[in-house]
């Protein structure tokens, strides 16, 4: 008889989520993906038939199989959970792709271990102790077996069964993990002692890794941790072939890419000449430049010299005064490099005629699910949803590598990519759009995304952690899915939160994007862009307007407040708008404001999705606002 084996692989938010550099969310999504896909084998080596997902072209599974032919993929694109079938004992299958994980996972953890870790063991307390410990409890796998036909339904049912016995963890805790002990073993608030003793250790572990890959020592890792971080330094004998990820980009330069580009094209002699000055300044050149930098669009003109290969935190003004890593001891030399990078800064961008002003110091990260995809494999079927992701994950690299960012994963109907605030929405919506076509536009088939603009400062984990509540509790389970929810947070905390389903009606009745809408008011309030611009005082006068009508006492970001009955919100902010134009030279200033007050009217209209009957908000006002210019300060 025919029996269908589910099997899942965790904790992914415990191992992808607890990051604290891109490059360690990029690690632990590849790492996840890679011992996803050896059970995978295991099983399928075992006399499973994998039905879920579509492996046959997958690159990374193709690479598991020894099957490689081309360059290794550099992306994740396995998802943790997956489908066997199978004529046989499915508890036998299933405890072979235990097996095959649990020998993958020690192969990567031997190549860490021995390249990085054992030489210190010496100088540390313990160190075999909590390195085995760690290592051997740490992945939780759950299977259910069962009928063809319960696609998989049994499984979503055993992880609300979770046994789990939490590891006792003493000491000092893993700055990156914070629920398991850091590998030295000391606790450095014991003595002076073991506070020496627990630097020494940090600093053997330092002279393998350098200073890049391991920072000074208050970072320090646990065994999981220390493996996301260093596997692909080691990537040939812990995976099997080589991977690099020397290329990762960090927050600051993902937010920093469309200033770069415009750079390239306005101000390449200035650019030029900052990079040349830091260079002859800097006291570590090794320091400040990268070996290799990530390869953007438009980001390979060799007239900027060495301007693009700077780290990218020399392209910010609060950062550049505040470094002394120059050979003068005074802050005169400081003081010349601030003012070259202002100089940048003022000069005038040949389409707007405006100031290029400084980065912006945000940046965006955007996680994407398909909804109800058990539901859509019980209708039409596992192999025609098969098909369907595998189109849409050979797609999703292009797509965002389109829109300037870069993804962090992309396999099945799940994406997590970082992109700049400019082109994050656009990639969402082309995203969206691409899923429907991969599925022939099933009307089912539909993708929910969350894009949080984080501060470039701001902690990795935080950011993941706002994306994951946004796409989840907001756009998912709120909005009802095949939504879009957006967040914008700052080092104070949450600045808006605006969902919506990915079209809407305007004024008129008629279908329309909501990212059309969003770009639309954002081009209105940014200055050069439109003509006259809107004032960026109007959405706070519509604030102060609905707070008062509504009877909010306090506005928090996500909230909305129903209008009293006879008053016209569409009027009132045409009134508002018209008012604001009357200065300007423009004709048909009455037409212009009506136009305008439709396009804000509707994007403040509450989401069409939403349960609980109709609503204003003022969070996509003030997400167009901050698109605008999302920048932690103005530049003057």
């Amino acid at each position: 008889m025919m029996v269908r084996l589910d099997i899942s692989v965790g904790p992914v938010q415990g191992f992808v989520a607890q990051s604290r550099r891109t490059r360690d969310l990029w690690g632990s999504s590849y790492l996840l993906s890679f011992l996803a896909g050896s059970a995978m084998r295991g099983a399928e080596l075992a006399g499973g038939r994998i039905v879920r997902p579509d492996v046959e072209h997958d690159p990374l599974y193709r690479c598991i199989r020894g099957e490689r032919e081309d360059e290794a993929p550099h992306i994740g694109s396995l998802p943790n959970r997956f489908a066997i079938e199978l004529n046989g004992d499915p508890a036998e299958v299933a405890h072979a792709a235990q097996e095959a994980l649990h020998r993958a996972w020690h192969r990567v953890c031997r190549a860490v271990w021995g390249r990085f870790v054992e030489h210190a063991r010496s100088l540390g307390n313990g160190t075999d102790a909590i390195w085995n410990r760690q290592v051997e409890d740490f992945w939780e796998i759950s299977w259910t077996a069962g009928d063809p036909a319960s696609n998989g339904s049994l499984l979503a049912r055993r992880k609300r069964w979770r046994i789990t016995t939490a590891s006792d963890e003493h000491g000092d805790k893993c700055t990156v993990m914070h629920d398991l002990q850091e590998l030295s073993g000391y606790v450095g608030a014991e003595s002076p002692e073991c506070h020496e003793r627990q630097r020494e250790f940090w600093n053997c572990i330092r002279e393998r890794t350098g200073p890049l890959d391991l920072q000074d020592t208050t970072e320090r890792l646990c065994s999981i941790a220390i493996v996301k971080r260093l596997f692909a330094r080691v990537s040939k004998g812990a995976l099997g072939w080589e991977v690099d990820s020397s290329h990762w980009p960090s927050t600051v330069h993902i937010g920093a890419v469309p200033w770069l580009q415009d750079v390239v094209s306005t101000a390449p002699d200035k650019a030029r000449r900052f990079a040349d000055s830091v260079r002859n300044q800097a006291a570590q050149p090794s320091d400040v430049f990268l070996d290799n930098y990530p390869p953007f669009k438009g980001l390979d003109a060799p007239t900027l010299g060495d301007f693009l290969k700077l780290d990218p935190n020399w392209f910010y003004r609060d950062f550049v005064a505040s470094q002394q890593p120059v050979r003068p001891t005074g802050n005169e030399v400081g003081t010349a490099l601030v003012r070259q990078l202002e100089a940048i800064y003022r000069t005038k961008d040949h389409s707007t005629n405006s100031p290029l002003g400084q980065p912006a110091s945000f940046y965006g990260l955007l996680l994407a699910d398909g909804d109800r995809l058990g539901s859509l494999v019980g209708r039409i079927g596992g192999g025609r949803v098969g098909q369907a992701l595998e189109e849409f994950t050979q797609a999703v690299q292009g797509i965002v590598r389109d829109h300037d960012g870069v993804t962090v994963y992309a396999g099945g109907d799940d994406v997590l990519a970082m992109l700049p605030v400019r082109q994050a929405l656009a990639c969402a919506a082309a995203l969206s759009e691409k899923y429907r076509k991969a599925f022939k536009s099933e009307s089912e088939a539909t993708l929910s995304a969350a894009v949080v603009f984080g501060h470039i400062r701001l902690p990795l984990q935080t950011v993941i952690g706002e994306c994951h509540r946004l796409l989840d509790a907001v756009a998912k389970d709120e909005n009802g899915r095949d939504s879009l929810a957006v967040a914008v947070l700052k080092r104070s905390g949450l600045n808006c939160q605006w969902v919506t389903t990915w079209e809407r009606m305007n004024h008129l009745g008629m279908p329309g994007s909501a990212v059309t809408m969003i770009d639309q008011l954002t081009a209105q309030l940014s200055t050069g862009m439109a003509d006259p611009s809107l004032p960026s005082a109007l959405i706070y006068r519509i604030k102060q307007t609905l707070s008062r009508l509504c009877d909010l006492d306090r506005w928090t970001p996500g909230s909305w407040c129903s209008i009293p009955d006879g008053f016209d919100i569409r009027s009132f902010i045409r009134a508002d708008i018209f008012n604001s134009l009357a200065s300007t030279t423009l004709e048909n200033a009455d037409r212009h404001s009506a136009g305008l007050a439709d396009l804000v009217a509707t994007i403040m209209q509450r989401s069409p999705a939403w349960r609980n009957g109709d609503g204003l908000g003022i969070d996509a006002l003030l997400l167009a606002r901050f698109m605008a210019a999302p920048i932690s300060e103005e530049f003057d």
